[in-house]
């Protein structure tokens, strides 16, 4: 192969692979307690759609992931977080947290926001790690 062809065949094959590496947002970690679990919530500054909750029951050690409704707060800055579950079995307890922005211009130290677990509500505070 000729130098030309050499560049030529890098700049197709490698410019593609650096520019899907690129981070789009960033992630803040929270941590938040609940009865019985420990909760991690991932804040996702600049794509709201990326934010996670994982809860981590405190006896058993098993992790729960729930997902955003929507992928966007609503108007009053309320984002809602179902169980996520690969089986496809629905769960009755979810999040909501206040606070929710597409973009902070300063990162919030603390959340604030409510788990409802069979038709109970738990307050719930999230503060940055």
């Amino acid at each position: 192969m000729t130098k030309k062809t050499t560049f030529i065949f890098l700049t197709i094959f490698a410019v593609p692979i650096f520019a899907f590496s690129q981070k789009a947002y960033n992630a803040i970690y929270y941590s938040g307690k609940i009865p019985r679990s420990t909760v991690k919530f991932t804040l996702a500054d600049g794509y709201s759609a990326g934010c996670e909750i994982k809860t981590i029951d405190n006896k058993t050690k098993k992790i729960s992931k729930f997902s955003p409704e929507n992928g966007y707060a609503d108007n009053n800055k309320k984002m809602k977080f179902y169980r996520y579950s690969t089986s496809g079995k629905t769960w009755s307890d979810y999040f909501i947290i206040e606070g929710i922005e597409e973009v902070y211009d300063t990162i919030p130290t603390k959340f604030y926001g409510e788990y409802y677990y069979n038709g109970t509500a738990y307050k719930i505070v999230l503060t940055k790690l």
